[in-house]
């Protein structure tokens, strides 16, 4: 039963917390025992046992191997994708680095083919904008003129706020407000763009490295075989025969049930197999610390002897034996208050005045 119950909890896990490690649940219904197996478990039969682990041992080899198969899936799928990845990105790092030296040897902005200041570029450019339609159907692309030697230009979007390009070898583009669409956020756009060629180019060349690493690595992982095959092939071969004898009279001639058991036993110890792997807890099961816990760790915090009292100090010279101000305690006030419910009835009211009642 609770071996069932760690199945089916295995099985939830896995799809609640998307586990892709172990894609194959047990199956549930497969765990019923034939009479042989109960007879070989009531005569005390250790065989059982041991087809017990065989077959974990069988379960944990399969999911293996079928982690090393979709490894191959996704080595040689990376294989083909890669190559591309690593071109594209190549060539978008020629292509920033030669806008950079575009824009570094260009200074100025030309709207429609007229140079002009950054004080007259505002009124230009805010007469060309006006000349945009206000509703469009589709996508519509505009070029308004040339920033620091690349070309510029708005893109219009039916449904949301329009786009400022920048175009040379690559194009970059930046999102306009859905509030602000005038000359000045264009302006604004543009320098904006410009200020990040340089964190772009980083960025693409750190992509690439790591393209370049990863189809090395998967180029190297192509055509591995899986390492516990013969391992799982033979284990397979004597679970099988352990099984028969287990569920059948033995043959003369045929391996006994524990001969087989300790050939299986050997086999384990001589390969040793790496563990499936697992995902990591994220949730750590925590409880209320209990009453009587909390009761006991403030009554010593209070009573603890660095703390203790003196009869000296807690009562008042005043005070007579039998008067109520002899019950008073003197308690620094920085000390927590103590628990007046937790008494012990045996120790005498000395004791108690000592240990800070």
């Amino acid at each position: 039963m609770w071996q069932t119950l760690e199945t089916k909890a295995r099985f939830i896990n896995q799809i609640m917390t998307g586990d892709t490690s172990v894609r194959k649940a047990d199956d549930i219904g497969g765990q019923e025992l034939s009479y042989a197996e109960v007879k070989a478990i009531a005569s005390g039969n250790p065989a059982v046992l041991t087809l017990a682990e065989a077959d974990a041992e069988l379960q944990r080899l399969n999911v293996l191997r079928k982690n090393h198969a979709d490894a191959q899936f996704l080595a040689r799928r990376n294989v083909r994708e890669l190559p591309g990845t690593v071109e594209r990105l190549t060539q978008r790092i020629a292509g920033l680095t030669t806008d950079m030296e575009t824009m570094d040897s260009r200074q100025g902005i030309a709207i429609a083919g007229r140079s002009c200041s950054s004080k007259d570029a505002v009124g230009l450019l805010g007469q060309r904008l006006d000349m945009l339609p206000k509703r469009i159907v589709e996508k519509q692309r505009s070029p308004l003129g040339t920033y620091r030697g690349l070309k510029f230009g708005i893109i219009l979007h039916p449904n949301w706020s329009p786009e400022v390009y920048l175009e040379g070898a690559v194009t970059r583009q930046d999102t306009l407000s859905r509030d602000s669409h005038g000359p000045r956020a264009v302006l604004n756009a543009l320098e904006r763009i410009a200020s990040g060629y340089k964190m772009e180019r980083e960025t693409s060349r750190q992509n690439l490295a790591v393209a370049q690493g990863q189809l090395a690595d998967y180029q190297a992982r192509i055509g591995q075989p899986f390492g516990h095959e013969a391992y799982l092939n033979e284990l397979t071969n004597l679970r099988d025969q352990l099984r028969t004898a287990l569920s059948a009279t033995p043959a003369e001639g045929l391996p006994s049930t524990a001969e087989l058991a300790e050939k299986i036993k050997a086999l384990k110890a001589a390969n040793a197999v790496e563990a499936v792997p697992q995902r990591t807890a994220t949730r750590i099961a925590s409880a209320e610390e209990p009453v009587t816990a909390r009761k006991r760790r403030k009554a010593e915090a209070t009573f603890a002897p660095d703390h203790a009292i003196e009869p000296s100090a807690a009562a008042s010279p005043a005070s007579t034996p039998g008067s109520n101000e002899s019950k008073a305690l003197a308690v620094p006030a920085n000390l927590p208050r103590p628990n007046w419910s937790v008494r012990s009835e045996t120790s005498s009211p000395e004791q108690r005045v000592a240990r800070g009642r």
